[in-house]
């Protein structure tokens, strides 16, 4: 398993790679990643500066918690008037690191492990638990033929989120490779192409340029198999992580979007009040038939919505189906914003100007759930009302 998922340049931070001891910890460790032909790049000292910009797509850090030359003696604890800075120069790499590239990072140390947990959960980088993609261990318990394979992949196979993600980006990288290469054989100017006509068709070119290749990519992507006995559901969560992985699914918020990027499900909160745009993403662009209209002239179709008390959405919520019961001029968009309930009704629409209101956008609502509001909101807008039946008694 770890040889098919971890493809890619590996990254190995330890001052004892100086060493020339082929006994050190590290030697017997570099040489088991050797033995499965993985490249790797390696430092004596912990990188620093624009280098941090370039490990972008690594597939996994190893990283020693102690730079100090001190006696290979597992369990060792260093002096805190020694160790504190180096702990806060290690604290700081794994920051920054995560802003660049989220890989896993194995932290193979001879220092005491529980300390380097502890230390790691002060600044919330772990939860002490095989869910963390982190993975501590001591560096004597990784020494000796397969070991440090066989550890990773007894870590993996608890690690749900750090074996999707190598699935993923296996199956991604694969399909990137041949979208680029099948668009070149077409022709090598394909960019500029595509270019023009967006120009021409008065929309943001880089945009729609992004939006072709990632539809590209997602339809050359192998259908995944992922492993059932790697992403077990047996796992105990509370109900706020529930409502937060959900939220992650169905809404996104505005630092997350371009500034000038217009579509159906933007979300706007103007005073009290919250607003969502179901106006088409076809016309979410500059009219190019009118001239000069820019970004800031075009008009968005917003549909007033009101937050939701929990007990009205416990009453509006059917377990059996595990849905909301709507009326038919009623989107309810639950949990988005933090675990917010909004009621839009659509009965209130307004035309409005994005220079009005791009300022007062907090994020979007995302696909299926967008779709499904349009939906219901165009069958809302050609309903046709019947009359009203008489005062009758219905025969038993």
């Amino acid at each position: 398993m770890v040889s098919s998922l971890f493809k890619g340049i590996g990254i190995i931070v330890d001052d004892e790679l100086e060493s020339s001891d082929p006994k050190k910890n590290i030697h017997q460790i570099v040489s088991q990643i050797k033995e499965k032909e993985i490249p790797f790049l390696s430092y004596s000292s912990i990188p620093k500066g624009n280098v941090l910009n370039h490990f972008q797509n690594v597939s996994f850090i190893l990283l020693d918690w102690r730079f100090d030359k001190i006696e290979e003696i597992e369990g060792v604890t260093m002096p805190d008037a020694l160790g504190k800075e180096e702990t806060k120069e290690n604290i700081e790499f794994i920051h920054k690191i995560k802003e660049t590239c989220f890989c896993p990072i194995f932290i193979f140390s001879n220092e005491n492990i529980e300390d380097i947990t502890s230390e790691l959960a002060e600044e919330g980088l772990v939860k002490g638990a095989n869910t963390d993609h982190i993975f501590v261990k001591s560096k004597a318990d990784l020494v000796g033929e397969t070991k440090l394979f066989d550890s990773i992949e007894t870590w993996i196979k608890s690690n749900a989120s750090v074996y999707l993600l190598k699935e993923w980006e296996r199956e991604y990288f694969k399909a990137k490779n041949k979208l680029f290469l099948d668009f070149y054989k077409m022709n090598p100017s394909w960019p500029s192409i595509l270019w023009k006509t967006f120009s021409e068709d008065g929309v943001n070119e880089s945009l729609e340029l992004g939006e072709l290749i990632s539809r590209n990519i997602h339809t050359r992507m192998t259908p995944f198999e992922f492993s059932k006995d790697v992403i077990s559901t047996d796992i105990v969560h509370s109900q706020e992580e529930l409502l937060a992985v959900l939220e992650g699914g169905r809404f996104t918020k505005s630092e997350n979007l371009h500034e000038n990027d217009i579509s159906p499900g933007d979300i706007f909160k103007c005073g009290k009040k919250y607003y969502v745009n179901v106006r088409a993403i076809c016309d979410c662009v500059p009219d190019r038939s009118k001239v000069g209209e820019t970004i800031d002239d075009v008009k968005l179709y917003l549909i007033r919505g009101s937050i939701m008390k929990p007990k009205d959405l416990d009453e509006s919520y059917n377990s059996g189906l595990g849905l909301f019961l709507e009326k038919d001029s009623q989107f309810i968009a639950y949990p988005i914003m933090d675990r917010k309930g909004i009621d839009f009704r659509f009965r209130n629409l307004e035309l409005v100007t994005w220079k009005d209101v791009k300022g007062k956008r907090i994020g979007r609502l995302l696909p299926p759930f967008i779709n499904r509001l349009q939906q219901k909101y165009a069958l809302y807008s050609q309903r046709q009302g019947l009359p009203r039946l008489p005062s009758l008694s219905f025969p038993e």
